[in-house]
């Protein structure tokens, strides 16, 4: 069984950043954070966000690219 949901703590081991990157994220709204249904002080991020987060992305924008060989 996948586990859909990490806590905030599991989600910064994963992505190797501090408590404070991991709330900026949610801040800049690049991560949603989620709340614990048995425990409202616990904060949850969906694991197929951080994956998201993790994958690779290109360096220079394709669409602006071509744009600019125009």
């Amino acid at each position: 069984m996948d586990v859909e949901f990490v806590t905030m703590r599991e989600a910064q081991e994963i992505l190797g950043v501090s408590n404070f990157t991991m709330w900026q994220l949610v801040k800049r709204g690049e991560l949603a954070a989620y709340q614990s249904a048995t425990d409202r002080r616990k904060k949850l991020v969906r694991r197929s966000d951080l994956d998201a987060l993790r994958a690779p992305k290109p360096i220079i924008d394709e669409d602006k690219k071509s744009r600019r060989l125009k």
